[in-house]
């Protein structure tokens, strides 16, 4: 039979108990001090990546004019909307622009100033746009591929202050895909720009499936960014950027969703110029097709406000703080990624997010590093 396992003598436990409670004071002191140590020290200043900033390459620009944007908008009677003031007016602004765009020296007097330490780059698709180039698709390309050289000297000149996201020319496939793989490995880029249509297919054409089939195989990183509204209605006021640009955004939006691409590809990873457009301010409407009308969802697994959280990231490139409330209300802080639009946007972009009031310290800084450095796969 087995013995009952002898008891501790009640003065050895008693014993113990006094040393234990002669140790707490000295213990409860020293966490007090390790807790002023912290308070002390200073706090880890996020490495705050700006997502949304733009460069240009005169050669591109130089062949893109003709179907640009700003060409588009030079079709409305200049008298029509136009005087002599505006005139001045709008060459002090473009004269700025040109002058911060091109000079690298001082984009970067520009970042620190602004207290951002790494921009990622990408061309300013309102100037450079070449998917009308369906004739010349091999011109394209070659001028797609100097532009993503030109980004990758710059890269490599400042090295540690950007990152680059190339151009591909969308519109021919396999012109496409081969600048994707060459900027994602022999460039060393961590993604692409895509407008917001590809020639005359929305992004969610069959024909493009084998685009975004690569770009999920390579983690590439898509920042969609629209080239602008052509309808010369959107010309005046320049409504093409203020009103055509953020429709052009949910356009694009809503053909990824309903054509089945966010589903179909599922570990995509793209983020939406200017909070993402009109959608998530705008969701509400879309939702109550989805449910309403059945047919409308044969390529769908949920409801569009249920993509807004799941399938995108977007920037902070809203200028209103109370729509970047909405947006953190509506996808949540850990898709959003601060964008300044460099040059011609935010001018305190760091500031815009850090004295809103209803945002968390944490989601602050998930804001101005750690969801950007995910997306882009960096290590901070």
């Amino acid at each position: 039979m087995k013995k009952p396992a002898k008891r501790k003598p009640a003065r050895a436990s008693a014993s113990k108990s006094r040393a234990a409670k002669k140790r707490a004071p000295a213990r409860r002191k020293a966490a007090k001090r390790a807790a002023r140590r912290r308070a002390a020290a200073p706090k880890r200043k996020p490495i705050v990546i700006d997502f949304h900033a733009h460069i240009t390459v005169p050669e591109v620009q130089d062949y893109a004019a003709p179907h640009s944007v700003s060409r588009a908008a030079n079709r409305v009677p200049e008298h029509a909307f136009v005087t002599d003031e505006h005139r001045r007016l709008a060459k002090e602004w473009t004269d700025n622009i040109r002058a911060r765009m091109d000079s690298y020296d001082r984009r970067i007097k520009d970042m620190d100033e602004a207290g951002v330490d790494i921009q990622v780059l990408t061309l300013s698709l309102i100037s450079h746009h070449t998917y009308w180039a369906g004739a010349d698709e091999e011109k394209s390309a070659a001028m797609e591929r100097l532009a993503n050289d030109r980004m990758a000297e710059i890269i490599h000149k400042y090295p540690g202050r950007f990152v680059g996201l190339g151009g591909v020319p969308l519109h021919s496939l396999q012109f496409a895909v081969n600048e994707l793989e060459r900027c994602m490995g022999e460039l060393g880029f961590k993604g692409v720009q895509v407008s917001s249509m590809a020639g005359d297919m929305e992004l969610g054409d069959t024909r493009l499936r084998p685009f975004w089939k690569r770009a999920e195989e390579l983690g590439a990183a898509i920042y969609l960014h629209p080239a602008g509204v052509f309808d010369v209605r959107y010309a005046p006021h320049q409504l093409w950027n203020s009103i055509g640009q953020p429709l052009e955004e949910a356009m694009a939006m809503a053909s990824l969703m309903y054509e089945g691409i966010l589903d179909d590809f599922p570990k995509l990873k793209i983020c939406v110029a200017h909070g993402g457009g009109f959608s998530p301010y705008y969701a509400g409407r879309l939702d109550r097709n989805y449910y309403d009308k059945p047919y409308l969802r044969r390529r769908m697994t949920g409801s569009p406000s249920e993509y807004l959280k799941r399938s995108f990231f977007y920037d902070t490139c809203v200028y209103n703080p109370e729509m970047l409330d909405t947006l953190v209300d509506k996808v949540g802080s850990s898709r959003i990624v601060l964008g300044s639009d460099y040059p011609v946007g935010e001018e305190d972009p760091v500031g815009f997010v850090m004295n809103n009031k209803k945002i968390s310290t944490k989601e602050k800084e998930d804001i101005l590093q750690n969801n950007a450095a995910r997306m882009l796969g960096l290590s901070i």
